[in-house]
């Protein structure tokens, strides 16, 4: 069962997760629009180009065709599970730190993309998605006129 946001420790290990990449973001210019949900959070980037957005998201350990990837209402949601390797032997351990489980990323898409033109492939653990961009619905004037009469 996938976890959504409620979690009151998310930001606390969204923070680590920064200290522990060495990324210099501060959390006040983390992306409110996304959502994170699941076991596990792969690490994403979205590069913003002139005709394109495109994104990269670390998915190790999982086929691409496992990987569930849709489009509505301008929401890009990124979905799958990443399946633990069972082993016979649990003794001798001296760290775990693979993460496993589900995972889920939602992230809010500017209005000038459109879903029907969205391509992604994954190769070597990381899945590329390519969101071309479309022009942005120009917004009409509209002419007020005087109500005559009454």
């Amino acid at each position: 069962m996938t976890r959504m946001t409620s979690d009151p420790w998310q930001l606390m290990r969204l923070w680590q997760d920064d200290l522990s990449r060495g990324t210099r973001n501060n959390l006040a210019q983390r992306d409110d629009s996304s959502v994170l949900g699941g076991d596990w959070t792969p690490a994403i980037d979205i590069k913003e180009e002139d005709d394109r957005y495109v994104l990269h998201a670390d998915i190790p350990g999982v086929e691409p065709e496992k990987i569930e990837l849709s489009m509505e209402d301008g929401m890009l949601t990124i979905k799958g599970e990443k399946r633990h390797e069972v082993t016979e032997n649990k003794e001798g351990f001296k760290r775990v730190e693979r993460s496993y489980g589900s995972f889920y990323r939602r992230f809010s898409l500017p209005d000038n993309t459109d879903p029907e033109l969205i391509k992604a492939s994954g190769k070597d653990g990381v899945l590329e998605v390519i969101i071309p961009k479309v022009e942005a619905k120009r917004s009409k004037k509209i002419e007020i006129h005087p109500k005559r009469g009454s």
